[in-house]
């Protein structure tokens, strides 16, 4: 089970300044030095499988590794989203290749014999730091930077994302919440997760080939 919060962040200078933190609240930061280029690309069938189901399918790839990742149904509110989650390292989208995971069974559940096709892909560049409590990492925060691209369309956007890890409990959540909150910085909760952003693309971009199909057909002017 995925557990986090997530900001949009409307200057992204604020990522100097959380980076330039020692502590948050309680916790401690530790700056992880190497920053993280991902390349993440969503999947489904032709007739949305998946996304009729509330599931997302990502293929991430970070230095030359990759991770099937399948998302499910979950809740958001003020700004927390919980779901699950299931991982498998692959290097394919075609989940006939994939290891024998619970992840292969429930995305070969969903769609059948039906192939699955990319729709969307994000670029994230991401610095992590850790949130420290008693000597253990509670949480991890990620500063986004990110591109969305669907067809020509392409929107880019900053977030920041505590996402509890290893002895992390929802009351560290909360804590880290309020801490960041209570920093004054232009930061609004986010309840649209990346994938959110990038089904807004396709919807566009499939009203777009609609507007040219009609227009396309329509009768000639004079």
């Amino acid at each position: 089970m995925e557990t986090e919060a997530k900001f949009h962040v409307m200057d992204p200078s604020v990522f100097k300044s959380l980076v330039a933190l020692s502590h948050l609240g309680p916790y401690t930061l530790q700056v992880v030095p190497q920053a993280e280029d991902q390349l993440n690309t969503y999947y489904d069938t032709a007739d949305g499988r998946l996304r009729s189901a509330y599931y997302g399918l990502r293929l991430r790839e970070v230095e030359g590794n990759s991770v099937v990742t399948l998302k499910g149904p979950g809740w958001v509110e003020g700004g927390i989203h919980q779901r699950g989650e299931w991982e498998v390292e692959a290097q394919d989208y075609d989940p006939k290749t994939w290891p024998a995971s619970e992840v292969k069974d429930k995305v070969m559940n969903l769609i059948g014999e039906r192939p699955l096709q990319p729709f969307c892909t994000i670029t994230t560049n991401r610095q992590h730091l850790l949130a420290i409590r008693h000597g253990q990492a509670v949480a991890e925060i990620s500063l986004d930077s990110s591109t969305v691209s669907v067809g020509h369309l392409q929107e880019s956007f900053y977030e920041v994302e505590i996402e509890l890890i290893l002895v992390g409990n929802r009351s560290d959540l909360d804590v880290l919440m309020a801490a960041l909150q209570a920093q004054n910085m232009p930061l609004m909760l986010e309840n649209r997760s990346k994938l959110e952003h990038g089904l807004a693309l396709l919807d566009q971009s499939r009203r777009d080939n609609k507007s040219e199909d009609r227009t396309t057909s329509g009768p000639a002017s004079s």
